[in-house]
């Protein structure tokens, strides 16, 4: 393998991935690293609502989102379709295609902000996670971010009621925002919501009214969500205890 070509690339995945999710990358200048990597990595920006990966494509590029945020959208042959996960960058779409035998995607991954992506040639990517230690630490620190979102979905699903899921939107949300003193605005409508958190509008608008009735939260006529900083922190009593 072009040990150039690896180091470039190492240096690469630190700066645009190896970070907190929905933390801000160190400054860089990626036509530098398209250059180097010209053969194997190409930038593509996606707006919002469109798609980053369609279901049932078959693993060619393993995606790096840099910035911005996506969900996954599985839909199933009745025409019925679920959220599965929203996601923030910095995040690698297609490992488990990578090194598993299903290569196949199932489910569609669409921008749900603008969002910014450096798609991998899959055989490259792999002999760098095969020689470096650090592209696989990498790897794996985004693989246990997965695991993770599907133990948290499971204990909400199990456990929480309606109010306290979507406590724990609301606290996730104040963290992905920077956990600041400011007041959380949330603006997603109540049917996104609903997707997230695997239940109805209606379920969400009632669980809402509880929150207002505790004054855990405000709403204007728009429907936007507002937190302030010491109600973000009476929730997180409840739900991170």
């Amino acid at each position: 393998m072009d040990q150039r070509a690896l180091h470039s690339f190492e240096k690469l995945i630190r700066l645009t991935i190896d970070i907190p999710p929905g933390g801000a990358p160190a400054p860089f200048q990626p036509q530098p690293f398209l250059d180097q990597l010209s053969a194997y990595v190409t930038l593509q920006r996606v707006r919002k609502g469109h798609t980053i990966i369609r279901a049932s494509q078959v693993l060619q590029d393993i995606v790096m989102v840099v910035e911005g945020e996506f969900y996954l959208l599985r839909s199933s042959n009745k025409g019925s379709s679920s959220m599965l996960a929203r996601v923030q960058a910095p995040e690698i779409v297609g490992l488990p295609q990578l090194v598993g035998t299903d290569k196949v995607f199932y489910s569609d991954i669409i921008a749900s902000a603008n969002c910014l992506t450096l798609r991998v040639d899959h055989v490259f990517f792999g002999q760098c996670l095969r020689e470096s230690k650090d592209v696989s630490m990498v790897c794996m620190k985004c693989m246990t971010r997965s695991m993770t979102r599907l133990y948290d979905q499971f204990e909400r699903v199990s456990f929480f009621e309606a109010s306290e899921n979507l406590m724990a939107y609301l606290y996730r949300k104040w963290v992905e925002a920077g956990a600041g003193e400011e007041v959380l605005r949330v603006e997603e409508k109540h049917t996104l919501i609903a997707n997230e958190l695997g239940c109805t509008v209606r379920t969400v608008c009632r669980a809402l009214r509880r929150l207002k009735d505790q004054e855990l939260c405000t709403t204007d006529k728009a429907g936007h969500i507002y937190c302030t900083y010491e109600q973000i922190r009476r929730i997180q009593r409840q739900v991170c205890c």
